[in-house]
């Protein structure tokens, strides 16, 4: 059995807590160095890396976009400071009169541009575009402080980035956004795009059984099982739930509600010592938070390296080590 563990939100805790974990430290001796990037784990999910995420999380939120260009459309708060515009909060507590209501607007203003958005949960947002835009999008998580840097970029970029100063201006004074602000909600001023393709760009292949969480952090991972024609279900309680004789893929809900020494003794520990014991042919585990994603995979060691590991566990331990977000010296 091969399995993949993704865990959202992972990398979000504090840094001492997962450096104590004995389980990641021995899965990280095991593996080769992480691969880390801006972003989501989602990106992991899919090869090749990034493409489509947008279309596969739309199917996997119940949308189906056929052949169409499909990119994330998030909505979220934009501050104004005196030289720069700030990205002060993701917006993901909309409720569905609010969220028709805002579609409408948008959808009424873009008919022309040959934009659709849509929204199959509150809480999941798409734009759809008639043709593919030739541009650099920057994911949501990785965005952090001033929004300049991130805006679109390439040939089709300074037209998008006008159509989000239009979509800023739509938003600002929508009707919607009174009624939050009267209850102490934070208005959307802002959409954010990233994660552009096709389902098309995306081959079906024999895939892993697959438990995703429900919400946004499973949406690629469902999208996908469903490209690939494979039922999902929701996570099992613990590692061992699962039947260690089919490989699978397991996304977990965000690690920010649970507590990590839960999520240690209910996956990482048991997934870990599996690997150790034979019972899994190889672990990959992807973690994200903070604006970075990173992926550790380890094949079942060899009984010298597993004797070599626990060896230097005894003698010199040392531990986790998380990847830091962009621009801290952690």
């Amino acid at each position: 059995m091969r399995l993949v563990l993704a865990v959202p939100d992972l990398l979000a805790h504090d840094r001492g807590a997962l450096a104590s974990l004995s389980s990641l430290a021995r899965l990280a001796q095991f593996s080769n160095a992480p691969v880390v990037r801006q972003g989501a784990l989602d990106d992991f999910l899919v090869t090749p890396a990034r493409s489509a995420t947008a279309a596969l999380a739309a199917l996997g939120a119940g949308y189906d976009p056929g052949a169409k260009y499909v990119l994330r459309a998030d909505p979220v708060s934009l501050v104004a400071g005196r030289n720069d515009v700030v990205l002060s909060a993701h917006i993901d507590d909309l409720d569905a009169v609010d969220t028709a209501a805002l579609l409408a607007t948008l959808n009424a203003h873009f008919s022309g541009d040959r934009l659709a958005f849509h929204a199959p949960r509150p809480d999941a947002w798409f734009v759809e575009s008639e043709t593919a835009p030739d541009f650099r999008t920057t994911p949501l998580p990785a965005v952090r402080g001033a929004i300049y840097p991130h805006l679109p970029t390439g040939n089709d970029g300074p037209q998008w980035r006008r159509w989000l100063s239009e979509m800023q201006m739509l938003l600002h004074e929508h009707p919607a956004n009174a009624v939050r602000a009267a209850h102490g909600r934070v208005p959307v001023t802002g959409i954010w795009i990233s994660g552009g393709g096709r389902l098309t760009d995306i081959a079906p292949t024999q895939g892993a059984r697959t438990f995703a969480t429900k919400g946004p952090a499973g949406d690629v991972a469902r999208g996908l099982a469903e490209r690939n024609g494979i039922f999902v279900s929701e996570p099992p309680l613990d590692f061992s739930a699962l039947q260690t004789e089919v490989s699978a893929i397991v996304v977990l809900s965000p690690a920010a509600r649970m507590n990590v020494g839960d999520l240690d003794r209910d996956w990482l520990a048991p997934a870990v010592r599996a690997l150790e014991h034979g019972a899994l042919d190889g672990l990959t585990l992807l973690a994200d938070g903070l604006g970075v994603a990173a992926s550790w995979h380890a094949e079942r060691p060899a009984w010298s390296r597993r004797i070599s590991a626990q060896t230097r566990a005894l003698l010199a331990p040392r531990p986790f080590v998380p990847p830091a977000p962009e621009g801290d010296d952690a």
